[in-house]
């Protein structure tokens, strides 16, 4: 056998043991990150409001750009096209945390779309109290706009608002 040969044989064996160790381990699971939210998704689909808020005053939703992509699932435009969907919200406390500032997402079509901003969470949270419903879910009218593409060509982000009253009777 020639020294090529040789070489050839090693690379055939190493390119079939290769080709064993993968196939051993299984089709490839996605990152923990990945499938996480699929989770969460499947358990905010049918979701059940204790309490419809009236309409009031317009409060806007805290978004940090990770809901991005869930906000243009629910918005509904294509590329370019400004998004205009008045929808109903349900607001969502988050469990686990202890503390009195545990987030409250915001949620459409079992999509996450945000959270109540720091600013808004007490007044949710005081009226929540004085209805009884502590760490219920609540639901409200809100309406999402913008997105699509500007004059310049750049992406425009959303904007996403809820209709509420947090004081009514």
């Amino acid at each position: 056998m020639s020294y090529g040969q040789i070489l050839l044989f090693f690379f055939l064996c190493w390119l079939s043991y290769f080709a064993y160790w993968l196939l051993s381990r299984g089709p490839p699971r996605a990152p923990g990150f990945l499938r996480g939210p699929l989770k969460a998704t499947i358990a905010l689909k049918d979701l059940s409001s204790k309490k419809h808020w009236a309409r009031g005053e317009t409060v806007k939703v805290a978004d940090d750009g990770t809901y991005t992509a869930n906000i243009f699932r629910v918005a509904g435009n294509s590329f370019g096209e400004n998004a205009n969907r008045d929808c109903i919200a349900f607001l969502v406390p988050e469990e686990g945390k202890e503390n009195t500032d545990k987030p409250v997402s915001v949620v459409v079509d079992g999509l996450r779309i945000g959270q109540l901003s720091v600013r808004d969470l007490m007044p949710f949270k005081v009226m929540l109290q004085d209805a009884g419903l502590h760490a219920q879910i609540t639901s409200c009218d809100a309406y999402i706009g913008g997105g699509g593409t500007g004059v310049d060509g750049k992406k425009r982000s959303y904007a996403i608002s809820l209709d509420v009253d947090w004081f009514e009777a």
